[in-house]
Protein backbone atom coordinates (compact mmCIF):
# COMPACT_ATOMS: atom_id res chain seq x y z
CA UNK A 1 0.00 0.00 0.00
CA UNK A 2 1.35 3.43 -0.95
CA UNK A 3 1.70 5.92 1.87
CA UNK A 4 0.61 9.54 1.78
CA UNK A 5 3.50 11.96 2.18
CA UNK A 6 3.68 13.76 5.48
CA UNK A 7 3.35 17.22 4.00
CA UNK A 8 1.47 18.66 1.04
CA UNK A 9 2.27 22.00 -0.54
CA UNK A 10 -0.33 24.68 0.36
CA UNK A 11 0.20 26.48 -2.94
CA UNK A 12 -2.67 26.88 -5.38
CA UNK A 13 -2.32 25.10 -8.71
CA UNK A 14 -4.20 25.77 -11.93
CA UNK A 15 -5.74 22.65 -13.48
CA UNK A 16 -7.59 21.93 -16.72
CA UNK A 17 -10.19 19.22 -16.09
CA UNK A 18 -10.09 16.59 -18.82
CA UNK A 19 -13.00 14.38 -17.78
CA UNK A 20 -14.66 12.75 -14.75
CA UNK A 21 -13.89 9.32 -13.36
CA UNK A 22 -16.60 6.83 -12.39
CA UNK A 23 -16.74 8.34 -8.88
CA UNK A 24 -17.50 11.82 -10.23
CA UNK A 25 -14.07 13.27 -9.49
CA UNK A 26 -12.39 15.42 -12.11
CA UNK A 27 -9.23 14.09 -13.77
CA UNK A 28 -6.42 16.54 -14.49
CA UNK A 29 -2.64 16.61 -14.64
CA UNK A 30 -0.05 18.85 -13.05
CA UNK A 31 3.01 20.26 -14.80
CA UNK A 32 4.87 16.96 -14.33
CA UNK A 33 2.07 14.92 -15.89
CA UNK A 34 0.93 13.36 -12.63
CA UNK A 35 -2.82 12.66 -12.47
CA UNK A 36 -4.73 14.78 -9.98
CA UNK A 37 -8.30 14.00 -8.88
CA UNK A 38 -10.52 16.96 -7.98
CA UNK A 39 -14.09 16.54 -6.65
CA UNK A 40 -16.86 18.98 -7.57
CA UNK A 41 -15.66 19.94 -11.05
CA UNK A 42 -16.85 19.31 -14.61
CA UNK A 43 -15.02 18.43 -17.85
CA UNK A 44 -13.54 21.43 -19.66
CA UNK A 45 -13.39 23.62 -16.57
CA UNK A 46 -10.21 25.42 -15.51
CA UNK A 47 -9.88 25.59 -11.74
CA UNK A 48 -7.60 26.64 -8.94
CA UNK A 49 -7.10 23.84 -6.45
CA UNK A 50 -4.95 22.92 -3.47
CA UNK A 51 -3.45 19.46 -3.14
CA UNK A 52 -4.74 17.43 -0.21
CA UNK A 53 -2.79 14.19 -0.67
CA UNK A 54 0.33 13.37 -2.63
CA UNK A 55 1.15 9.82 -3.64
CA UNK A 56 3.65 8.24 -5.98
CA UNK A 57 1.36 7.88 -8.99
CA UNK A 58 -1.39 10.41 -8.33
CA UNK A 59 -2.60 13.20 -6.07
CA UNK A 60 -5.91 14.57 -4.86
CA UNK A 61 -6.87 18.22 -4.59
CA UNK A 62 -9.60 20.41 -3.16
CA UNK A 63 -11.42 22.85 -5.41
CA UNK A 64 -10.79 26.47 -4.41
CA UNK A 65 -12.00 28.53 -7.36
CA UNK A 66 -13.43 27.97 -10.84
CA UNK A 67 -11.78 30.21 -13.44
CA UNK A 68 -13.55 28.77 -16.47
CA UNK A 69 -17.04 27.35 -15.83
CA UNK A 70 -18.80 24.66 -17.82
CA UNK A 71 -21.96 26.15 -19.40
CA UNK A 72 -24.04 23.25 -18.03
CA UNK A 73 -22.97 23.75 -14.41
CA UNK A 74 -26.01 24.29 -12.15
CA UNK A 75 -26.58 25.07 -8.49
CA UNK A 76 -27.18 21.84 -6.53
CA UNK A 77 -30.67 21.67 -5.00
CA UNK A 78 -29.51 19.67 -1.97
CA UNK A 79 -28.00 21.70 0.92
CA UNK A 80 -25.76 18.75 1.86
CA UNK A 81 -24.44 18.14 -1.65
CA UNK A 82 -20.80 19.01 -0.96
CA UNK A 83 -20.62 16.96 2.24
CA UNK A 84 -22.82 13.93 1.56
CA UNK A 85 -21.30 11.17 -0.58
CA UNK A 86 -24.54 10.32 -2.38
CA UNK A 87 -25.21 12.61 -5.35
CA UNK A 88 -21.80 13.12 -6.92
CA UNK A 89 -22.81 15.10 -10.05
CA UNK A 90 -25.76 17.20 -8.88
CA UNK A 91 -23.83 20.28 -9.98
CA UNK A 92 -24.29 19.21 -13.63
CA UNK A 93 -27.47 19.86 -15.61
CA UNK A 94 -29.52 16.74 -16.23
CA UNK A 95 -28.73 16.55 -19.98
CA UNK A 96 -25.03 16.77 -19.10
CA UNK A 97 -25.45 14.04 -16.48
CA UNK A 98 -26.76 11.69 -19.16
CA UNK A 99 -23.81 12.49 -21.42
CA UNK A 100 -21.36 11.91 -18.56
CA UNK A 101 -22.91 8.52 -17.77
CA UNK A 102 -22.64 7.47 -21.38
CA UNK A 103 -18.95 8.35 -21.21
CA UNK A 104 -18.48 6.44 -17.93
CA UNK A 105 -19.93 3.36 -19.62
CA UNK A 106 -17.83 3.66 -22.77
CA UNK A 107 -14.68 4.36 -20.75
CA UNK A 108 -15.22 1.16 -18.76
CA UNK A 109 -15.69 -0.92 -21.90
CA UNK A 110 -12.67 0.67 -23.54
CA UNK A 111 -10.41 0.31 -20.49
CA UNK A 112 -11.60 -3.03 -19.06
CA UNK A 113 -13.41 -4.73 -21.92
CA UNK A 114 -10.42 -4.04 -24.18
CA UNK A 115 -11.18 -5.94 -27.38
CA UNK A 116 -14.87 -5.07 -27.31
CA UNK A 117 -15.97 -2.68 -30.09
CA UNK A 118 -17.52 0.58 -28.87
CA UNK A 119 -20.48 0.16 -31.19
CA UNK A 120 -24.16 -0.45 -30.55
CA UNK A 121 -24.29 1.85 -27.50
CA UNK A 122 -27.64 3.60 -27.22
CA UNK A 123 -28.00 6.98 -25.55
CA UNK A 124 -28.75 6.84 -21.83
CA UNK A 125 -32.52 6.70 -21.34
CA UNK A 126 -33.58 9.61 -19.11
CA UNK A 127 -35.46 8.99 -15.87
CA UNK A 128 -39.09 10.17 -15.65
CA UNK A 129 -38.13 11.88 -12.37
CA UNK A 130 -34.90 13.78 -11.70
CA UNK A 131 -35.58 14.13 -7.96
CA UNK A 132 -38.01 12.55 -5.51
CA UNK A 133 -37.59 9.20 -7.26
CA UNK A 134 -35.96 6.99 -4.62
CA UNK A 135 -38.33 4.49 -3.05
CA UNK A 136 -35.73 3.54 -0.45
CA UNK A 137 -33.23 5.38 1.74
CA UNK A 138 -30.77 3.64 4.07
CA UNK A 139 -29.42 6.03 6.67
CA UNK A 140 -26.55 5.16 9.03
CA UNK A 141 -26.82 6.31 12.62
CA UNK A 142 -24.04 7.71 14.81
CA UNK A 143 -23.43 9.76 17.91
CA UNK A 144 -22.40 13.38 17.34
CA UNK A 145 -18.78 13.98 18.31
CA UNK A 146 -19.65 17.46 19.57
CA UNK A 147 -23.00 17.19 21.33
CA UNK A 148 -23.25 13.45 21.85
CA UNK A 149 -26.74 13.44 20.31
CA UNK A 150 -27.94 10.83 17.85
CA UNK A 151 -27.40 11.72 14.18
CA UNK A 152 -29.13 10.18 11.16
CA UNK A 153 -27.81 10.85 7.68
CA UNK A 154 -25.45 9.59 4.99
CA UNK A 155 -21.79 8.76 5.12
CA UNK A 156 -19.47 11.49 3.94
CA UNK A 157 -17.66 10.52 0.76
CA UNK A 158 -14.95 7.91 1.38
CA UNK A 159 -15.51 7.90 5.13
CA UNK A 160 -17.68 6.50 7.90
CA UNK A 161 -18.43 9.96 9.23
CA UNK A 162 -22.19 10.54 9.24
CA UNK A 163 -23.47 13.78 7.70
CA UNK A 164 -26.74 14.49 9.51
CA UNK A 165 -29.58 15.44 7.17
CA UNK A 166 -33.16 16.64 7.64
CA UNK A 167 -34.34 15.25 4.31
CA UNK A 168 -33.07 13.64 1.11
CA UNK A 169 -34.26 15.56 -1.98
CA UNK A 170 -33.93 12.53 -4.27
CA UNK A 171 -36.18 10.43 -2.03
CA UNK A 172 -39.95 10.13 -2.34
CA UNK A 173 -41.42 13.14 -0.47
CA UNK A 174 -43.41 10.95 1.93
CA UNK A 175 -40.21 9.21 3.06
CA UNK A 176 -38.80 12.59 4.09
CA UNK A 177 -41.96 13.39 6.02
CA UNK A 178 -41.76 10.11 7.91
CA UNK A 179 -38.02 10.58 8.47
CA UNK A 180 -38.79 13.67 10.55
CA UNK A 181 -41.16 11.64 12.71
CA UNK A 182 -38.64 8.83 13.10
CA UNK A 183 -35.84 11.22 14.01
CA UNK A 184 -37.88 12.94 16.70
CA UNK A 185 -39.31 9.66 18.00
CA UNK A 186 -35.97 7.88 18.30
CA UNK A 187 -34.59 10.74 20.37
CA UNK A 188 -37.54 10.37 22.75
CA UNK A 189 -37.30 6.58 22.90
CA UNK A 190 -33.70 6.81 24.09
CA UNK A 191 -32.09 4.39 21.64
CA UNK A 192 -28.30 4.59 21.60
CA UNK A 193 -26.49 4.45 18.24
CA UNK A 194 -24.17 1.53 17.64
CA UNK A 195 -20.47 2.42 17.71
CA UNK A 196 -18.30 0.38 15.31
CA UNK A 197 -15.17 1.02 17.36
CA UNK A 198 -16.44 0.12 20.83
CA UNK A 199 -19.17 -2.28 19.61
CA UNK A 200 -21.53 -0.65 22.08
CA UNK A 201 -25.02 0.69 21.41
CA UNK A 202 -28.05 -0.61 19.53
CA UNK A 203 -29.20 1.22 16.39
CA UNK A 204 -27.14 0.89 13.19
CA UNK A 205 -29.37 2.07 10.32
CA UNK A 206 -32.76 3.58 9.70
CA UNK A 207 -34.18 2.25 6.43
CA UNK A 208 -37.33 3.75 4.91
CA UNK A 209 -38.83 2.14 1.84
CA UNK A 210 -42.11 1.86 0.04
CA UNK A 211 -44.15 1.68 -3.10
CA UNK A 212 -44.08 4.68 -5.40
CA UNK A 213 -47.26 3.48 -7.09
CA UNK A 214 -49.07 1.89 -4.11
CA UNK A 215 -48.03 4.48 -1.53
CA UNK A 216 -47.31 1.78 1.07
CA UNK A 217 -44.45 2.61 3.47
CA UNK A 218 -42.26 0.44 5.70
CA UNK A 219 -39.80 1.47 8.42
CA UNK A 220 -36.90 -0.87 9.17
CA UNK A 221 -34.62 -0.25 12.15
CA UNK A 222 -31.39 -2.21 11.82
CA UNK A 223 -30.13 -3.08 15.30
CA UNK A 224 -27.03 -4.82 16.60
CA UNK A 225 -28.96 -6.94 19.10
CA UNK A 226 -32.42 -7.35 20.59
CA UNK A 227 -33.50 -4.26 22.54
CA UNK A 228 -34.67 -4.66 26.12
CA UNK A 229 -38.45 -4.89 26.72
CA UNK A 230 -38.84 -1.22 27.68
CA UNK A 231 -37.14 0.01 24.50
CA UNK A 232 -39.17 -2.45 22.42
CA UNK A 233 -42.39 -1.16 23.92
CA UNK A 234 -41.36 2.43 23.19
CA UNK A 235 -40.57 1.59 19.56
CA UNK A 236 -44.00 0.02 19.14
CA UNK A 237 -45.62 3.14 20.59
CA UNK A 238 -43.55 5.27 18.19
CA UNK A 239 -44.82 3.26 15.22
CA UNK A 240 -48.41 3.70 16.33
CA UNK A 241 -47.96 7.47 16.73
CA UNK A 242 -46.50 7.81 13.26
CA UNK A 243 -49.23 5.66 11.73
CA UNK A 244 -51.91 7.97 13.13
CA UNK A 245 -50.46 10.78 11.02
CA UNK A 246 -49.44 8.60 8.09
CA UNK A 247 -51.86 5.69 7.64
CA UNK A 248 -49.86 4.55 4.61
CA UNK A 249 -47.20 3.36 7.08
CA UNK A 250 -48.08 -0.31 7.19
CA UNK A 251 -45.30 -1.64 9.35
CA UNK A 252 -42.22 -1.10 11.49
CA UNK A 253 -39.73 -3.96 11.60
CA UNK A 254 -36.47 -4.70 13.36
CA UNK A 255 -33.64 -6.25 11.37
CA UNK A 256 -30.91 -7.86 13.47
CA UNK A 257 -27.33 -7.46 12.25
CA UNK A 258 -24.68 -8.41 14.84
CA UNK A 259 -21.90 -8.77 12.26
CA UNK A 260 -18.97 -6.45 11.73
CA UNK A 261 -18.55 -4.71 8.39
CA UNK A 262 -20.64 -2.38 6.28
CA UNK A 263 -23.37 -4.75 5.04
CA UNK A 264 -26.62 -3.10 6.12
CA UNK A 265 -29.01 -5.99 6.68
CA UNK A 266 -28.63 -9.08 8.83
CA UNK A 267 -30.35 -12.44 8.29
CA UNK A 268 -33.28 -12.03 10.69
CA UNK A 269 -36.20 -9.57 10.52
CA UNK A 270 -39.08 -9.22 12.96
CA UNK A 271 -42.22 -7.10 12.59
CA UNK A 272 -42.82 -5.06 15.74
CA UNK A 273 -45.87 -3.17 14.52
CA UNK A 274 -47.93 -4.06 11.49
CA UNK A 275 -46.07 -6.08 8.87
CA UNK A 276 -42.51 -6.48 7.59
CA UNK A 277 -43.31 -6.18 3.88
CA UNK A 278 -44.97 -3.86 1.38
CA UNK A 279 -46.48 -4.04 -2.09
CA UNK A 280 -45.55 -2.18 -5.25
CA UNK A 281 -46.95 -2.10 -8.79
CA UNK A 282 -45.00 -2.18 -12.04
CA UNK A 283 -47.10 -2.00 -15.19
CA UNK A 284 -50.17 -4.14 -14.44
CA UNK A 285 -48.26 -6.42 -12.04
CA UNK A 286 -48.21 -6.32 -8.23
CA UNK A 287 -45.21 -7.42 -6.18
CA UNK A 288 -44.54 -8.15 -2.54
CA UNK A 289 -41.21 -6.96 -1.13
CA UNK A 290 -39.79 -8.24 2.15
CA UNK A 291 -38.12 -5.66 4.40
CA UNK A 292 -34.66 -6.74 3.19
CA UNK A 293 -35.46 -7.67 -0.43
CA UNK A 294 -33.67 -5.91 -3.26
CA UNK A 295 -35.75 -3.51 -5.33
CA UNK A 296 -34.71 -1.04 -7.98
CA UNK A 297 -34.94 2.34 -6.25
CA UNK A 298 -36.52 4.11 -9.24
CA UNK A 299 -39.81 2.29 -9.80
CA UNK A 300 -41.00 4.04 -12.95
CA UNK A 301 -37.68 3.75 -14.73
CA UNK A 302 -37.31 0.14 -13.57
CA UNK A 303 -40.53 -0.70 -15.37
CA UNK A 304 -39.01 0.56 -18.63
CA UNK A 305 -35.80 -1.35 -17.95
CA UNK A 306 -37.63 -4.64 -17.30
CA UNK A 307 -39.73 -4.28 -20.43
CA UNK A 308 -36.60 -3.72 -22.51
CA UNK A 309 -34.94 -6.81 -21.01
CA UNK A 310 -38.01 -8.94 -21.71
CA UNK A 311 -38.15 -7.72 -25.31
CA UNK A 312 -34.49 -8.64 -25.88
CA UNK A 313 -34.66 -11.97 -24.07
CA UNK A 314 -37.87 -13.09 -25.79
CA UNK A 315 -37.90 -11.71 -29.34
CA UNK A 316 -40.18 -14.55 -30.46
CA UNK A 317 -42.99 -16.59 -28.95
CA UNK A 318 -41.97 -19.85 -27.30
CA UNK A 319 -38.58 -18.84 -25.89
CA UNK A 320 -37.17 -20.61 -22.83
CA UNK A 321 -35.36 -18.36 -20.34
CA UNK A 322 -32.98 -18.94 -17.43
CA UNK A 323 -32.87 -15.99 -15.04
CA UNK A 324 -30.11 -15.74 -12.44
CA UNK A 325 -30.20 -13.41 -9.40
CA UNK A 326 -33.99 -13.14 -9.76
CA UNK A 327 -34.72 -11.26 -6.52
CA UNK A 328 -38.43 -11.13 -5.67
CA UNK A 329 -39.44 -11.83 -9.27
CA UNK A 330 -40.09 -8.39 -10.72
CA UNK A 331 -38.11 -9.03 -13.88
CA UNK A 332 -39.19 -12.70 -13.77
CA UNK A 333 -42.82 -11.78 -14.33
CA UNK A 334 -41.98 -9.47 -17.24
CA UNK A 335 -40.06 -12.38 -18.80
CA UNK A 336 -42.86 -14.85 -18.09
CA UNK A 337 -45.34 -12.65 -19.93
CA UNK A 338 -43.35 -13.11 -23.16
CA UNK A 339 -41.80 -16.56 -22.82
CA UNK A 340 -42.81 -20.20 -22.89
CA UNK A 341 -40.86 -21.14 -19.75
CA UNK A 342 -38.75 -19.30 -17.17
CA UNK A 343 -36.41 -20.90 -14.64
CA UNK A 344 -35.67 -18.24 -12.01
CA UNK A 345 -32.92 -18.62 -9.40
CA UNK A 346 -32.43 -16.51 -6.26
CA UNK A 347 -30.17 -17.04 -3.24
CA UNK A 348 -31.50 -14.67 -0.51
CA UNK A 349 -34.08 -16.66 1.47
CA UNK A 350 -36.68 -13.92 2.09
CA UNK A 351 -36.52 -12.95 -1.59
CA UNK A 352 -37.07 -16.55 -2.67
CA UNK A 353 -40.29 -16.63 -0.65
CA UNK A 354 -41.45 -13.38 -2.26
CA UNK A 355 -40.41 -14.66 -5.69
CA UNK A 356 -42.67 -17.69 -5.41
CA UNK A 357 -45.55 -15.64 -4.03
CA UNK A 358 -45.23 -12.95 -6.70
CA UNK A 359 -45.23 -15.46 -9.52
CA UNK A 360 -48.42 -16.97 -8.13
CA UNK A 361 -49.98 -13.60 -7.34
CA UNK A 362 -49.59 -12.50 -10.95
CA UNK A 363 -50.97 -15.82 -12.26
CA UNK A 364 -47.90 -17.11 -14.09
CA UNK A 365 -47.82 -20.90 -14.36
CA UNK A 366 -44.77 -21.04 -16.64
CA UNK A 367 -42.19 -20.13 -13.99
CA UNK A 368 -40.05 -22.56 -12.01
CA UNK A 369 -38.66 -20.67 -8.99
CA UNK A 370 -35.52 -22.07 -7.38
CA UNK A 371 -33.61 -21.15 -4.23
CA UNK A 372 -29.83 -21.28 -4.27
CA UNK A 373 -26.69 -19.61 -5.57
CA UNK A 374 -25.74 -19.36 -9.23
CA UNK A 375 -22.31 -20.82 -8.41
CA UNK A 376 -23.91 -24.07 -7.20
CA UNK A 377 -26.60 -24.44 -9.86
CA UNK A 378 -26.52 -27.63 -11.93
CA UNK A 379 -26.85 -25.93 -15.31
CA UNK A 380 -27.09 -29.27 -17.12
CA UNK A 381 -30.38 -30.01 -15.33
CA UNK A 382 -32.10 -26.79 -16.35
CA UNK A 383 -33.17 -28.02 -19.77
CA UNK A 384 -33.00 -26.31 -23.16
CA UNK A 385 -32.56 -22.55 -22.86
CA UNK A 386 -32.77 -19.84 -25.52
CA UNK A 387 -31.82 -16.84 -23.36
CA UNK A 388 -29.93 -16.41 -20.10
CA UNK A 389 -30.80 -13.25 -18.17
CA UNK A 390 -28.62 -12.22 -15.27
CA UNK A 391 -28.72 -9.23 -12.93
CA UNK A 392 -25.90 -9.86 -10.43
CA UNK A 393 -24.73 -7.63 -7.58
CA UNK A 394 -22.27 -4.79 -8.24
CA UNK A 395 -19.36 -7.20 -7.89
CA UNK A 396 -20.51 -9.05 -11.01
CA UNK A 397 -20.43 -12.77 -11.79
CA UNK A 398 -18.06 -15.50 -10.67
CA UNK A 399 -16.08 -16.82 -13.67
CA UNK A 400 -17.51 -20.29 -13.05
CA UNK A 401 -21.01 -18.94 -13.61
CA UNK A 402 -19.97 -17.32 -16.88
CA UNK A 403 -18.31 -20.55 -18.01
CA UNK A 404 -21.42 -22.57 -17.17
CA UNK A 405 -23.59 -20.16 -19.14
CA UNK A 406 -21.32 -20.44 -22.15
CA UNK A 407 -21.38 -24.24 -22.01
CA UNK A 408 -25.18 -24.14 -22.23
CA UNK A 409 -24.79 -22.37 -25.60
CA UNK A 410 -27.92 -20.22 -25.34
CA UNK A 411 -28.83 -18.09 -28.33
CA UNK A 412 -28.28 -14.95 -26.33
CA UNK A 413 -27.16 -13.62 -22.93
CA UNK A 414 -28.83 -10.53 -21.45
CA UNK A 415 -26.63 -9.03 -18.73
CA UNK A 416 -28.14 -6.31 -16.52
CA UNK A 417 -25.71 -4.34 -14.36
CA UNK A 418 -25.41 -1.18 -12.27
CA UNK A 419 -21.60 -1.29 -12.45
CA UNK A 420 -19.98 -0.51 -15.83
CA UNK A 421 -16.61 -1.85 -14.68
CA UNK A 422 -17.74 -5.35 -13.72
CA UNK A 423 -20.13 -5.41 -16.69
CA UNK A 424 -17.28 -4.65 -19.09
CA UNK A 425 -15.06 -7.22 -17.37
CA UNK A 426 -17.62 -10.02 -17.57
CA UNK A 427 -18.82 -9.20 -21.09
CA UNK A 428 -15.22 -9.04 -22.25
CA UNK A 429 -14.53 -12.47 -20.73
CA UNK A 430 -17.53 -14.05 -22.44
CA UNK A 431 -16.80 -12.48 -25.81
CA UNK A 432 -13.07 -13.27 -25.81
CA UNK A 433 -13.26 -16.86 -24.65
CA UNK A 434 -16.77 -18.20 -25.03
CA UNK A 435 -17.83 -17.50 -28.63
CA UNK A 436 -20.30 -14.68 -28.01
CA UNK A 437 -20.38 -11.21 -29.50
CA UNK A 438 -21.70 -8.00 -27.99
CA UNK A 439 -24.57 -6.77 -30.15
CA UNK A 440 -25.68 -3.67 -28.24
CA UNK A 441 -25.79 -1.90 -24.90
CA UNK A 442 -28.91 -0.15 -23.61
CA UNK A 443 -28.17 2.23 -20.70
CA UNK A 444 -30.90 3.53 -18.38
CA UNK A 445 -30.61 6.29 -15.80
CA UNK A 446 -32.11 4.82 -12.64
CA UNK A 447 -30.06 7.09 -10.38
CA UNK A 448 -30.30 10.79 -11.37
CA UNK A 449 -27.79 13.12 -9.68
CA UNK A 450 -25.34 10.24 -9.11
CA UNK A 451 -22.60 8.63 -11.20
CA UNK A 452 -24.42 5.31 -11.34
CA UNK A 453 -25.87 3.99 -14.57
CA UNK A 454 -27.85 0.78 -15.14
CA UNK A 455 -27.13 -1.01 -18.41
CA UNK A 456 -28.37 -3.94 -20.45
CA UNK A 457 -25.72 -5.73 -22.51
CA UNK A 458 -27.08 -8.04 -25.21
CA UNK A 459 -24.74 -10.80 -26.33
CA UNK A 460 -25.48 -13.17 -29.20
CA UNK A 461 -23.89 -16.56 -29.72
CA UNK A 462 -21.44 -16.43 -32.60
CA UNK A 463 -23.01 -18.63 -35.25
CA UNK A 464 -19.64 -19.15 -36.93
CA UNK A 465 -18.24 -20.92 -33.86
Amino acid sequence: MMKTKASVSPELIRLDIEKLDSQGDGISRDATGKIIFVPGVLPGETVLARKTTEKKDFATARLVEIEKTHPERVKPFCPWHERCGGCQIQHASYPLQLMLKEQFLKDAFSRIGRMLPLEGFSRVAASPLESGYRNKISLPVARSENSGTLEIGYFQKRSHRVVAIDRCPVAMPVLNEILKEVRAGIAQVGILPYDERTRQGLLRHVVLRGGQETGEILIVLVVHHSPDPAITKNIICLARRIRKRYPQLLGLALNFNPAEGNVIFGPLTKALSGRAFFYERLADLTFKFDATSFAQVNTRQAERLYQAVANEACPAIGENVLELYAGVGTLTCFLAARSSRVVALEEWGPSVDCLKENVSRNSFSNVRALGGSAEKLDFSAVGPIDSVVLDPPRSGCHPDVLNSIAQMSPRRVIYVSCNPSTLARDVGLICREEHFRLRKVLPFDLFPQTCHVESIAILDRDSSS
